[in-house]
C-alpha cells in the first residue's frame, strides 16, 4: 500500500496533455451515512427503518437502520418506474397479456387492467406510480425486456451500478418473496435516480389519473385511478412553507407500510423522507410528519 494514491499510478493520471482534469468519485453528489444519525428530533420508534436528507445540501438529518435489509412492497415500483423511464418512447403502446394480470395472492392492488388491453408506456406509468397497480409493473416489466424474469436481470444489474448494494429483487411490482428486500438508503439512491426524469415526479404529484385506452375488442375504456399516498392527496397536512411533492407507498402484512417521498421547504431545498416497516399506517404519516416540524423554523 506505500504507492496506493500515488497520482501516476496506472488508471489514475490527473494530467493529460499538460492539462489538470477534475476527478469524478462515485459519491460525490449523494447522502452518505455509515451510522444513525439524529440531527434533528423525529419520533420514528415504530418503524423498522427511516431516514431524511436534504437532498441539496446532502445533509442527513435522520438515520435510523438505513443499511438492514427489509421488505420494501411496493417501494419496488421506483426501481420498475426508472427502468420504464430510461426507454426512448414513452408513448410506445402496450399489449398486456394474460400473464400480467394473473396473481395467485388475494387483495393485490391492481389498476384492473384486463388481457389484451392496449395501454401506452406512460399510461402504465401512472398505473403504476398513482394507484399503484401490480398488473402496470407487470406490463411494463414485458415491454421492457420481454419477461418478468429479463426485467428482474435489469432491476438486480441497475441497483448494483447505483451504489444499492444490499437490494435483491425477484418480482417488479414488490409482493413479498423472502429473497426480495432493499435498504432505505438504497431505496434513496433509486429514488435520487429517477428524479433526475421530469416525467418521474410529475406522475407522482398528481392526487389521480384519468385513463382512456383500447380493450381487446376494441371498445374505449376509461378508468380513473386514485393516488395511494395520503400527503399527494391532501388527506394528510403539512406545515406552511413546507410542500408535498410526490411519493411512492408500499404496503404488505410481510413489509408493514412504507413510503418514499419528496418534500420541498419555502427555500426550494428539497427533502427525501423514507419509513420502513412500520406497523400502522397512520403513525407512518404521523412519523413522517415528524420530519416536517424542523423545516422553516
Amino acid at each position: 500500500m506505500e504507492d496506493a494514491f500515488s497520482p501516476d499510478r496506472p488508471g489514475f493520471s490527473v494530467q493529460e496533455q499538460n492539462q489538470e482534469e477534475e476527478i469524478s468519485y462515485f459519491a460525490e453528489d449523494l447522502c452518505v451515512v455509515d451510522t444513525d444519525v439524529s440531527a434533528v428530533e423525529a419520533e420514528v420508534s415504530d418503524s423498522l427503518a427511516a431516514c431524511f436528507f436534504n437532498l441539496d445540501s446532502r445533509e442527513i438529518l435522520c438515520a435510523k437502520n438505513v443499511h438492514e435489509r427489509l421488505y420494501p412492497a411496493s417501494t419496488t415500483k421506483i426501481m420498475t418506474a426508472l427502468l420504464a423511464l430510461e426507454q426512448d418512447d414513452l408513448d410506445a403502446q402496450v399489449t398486456v397479456s394474460k400473464e400480467a394480470v394473473t396473481f395467485q395472492e388475494s387483495g393485490v392492488s391492481l389498476a384492473k387492467l384486463k388481457e389484451g388491453d392496449v395501454l401506452t408506456l406512460r399510461q402504465l406509468l401512472y398505473g403504476l406510480l398513482v394507484v399503484s397497480g401490480n398488473d402496470a409493473a407487470n406490463a411494463i416489466a414485458e415491454k421492457v425486456a420481454g419477461s418478468n424474469e429479463e426485467f428482474v436481470k435489469m432491476m438486480n444489474e441497475k441497483a448494483v451500478s447505483l451504489g444499492a448494494t444490499n437490494t435483491h429483487f425477484t418480482n417488479p411490482n414488490g409482493l413479498h418473496n423472502e429473497e426480495h428486500y432493499t435498504t432505505a438508503y438504497d431505496l434513496y439512491l433509486m429514488f435520487q435516480e429517477a428524479l433526475k426524469y421530469d416525467t418521474f415526479l410529475e406522475i407522482l404529484e398528481a392526487s389521480s389519473y384519468d385513463a382512456t385506452y383500447m380493450a381487446a375488442d376494441g371498445t374505449e375504456v376509461t378508468a380513473s385511478w386514485p393516488s395511494s399516498n395520503q400527503f399527494t392527496k391532501g388527506d394528510v397536512t403539512v406545515p406552511e412553507g413546507v410542500a408535498a411533492k410526490g411519493g411512492k407507498t408500499g404496503t404488505t402484512s410481510a413489509a408493514q407500510n412504507c413510503l418514499v417521498q419528496l418534500f420541498e421547504d419555502s427555500a426550494g431545498e428539497r427533502y427525501v423522507a423514507i419509513i420502513l416497516g412500520c406497523s400502522d399506517r397512520a403513525v407512518l404519516y404521523q412519523e413522517m410528519q415528524s420530519f416536517l416540524s424542523n423545516l422553516n423554523n
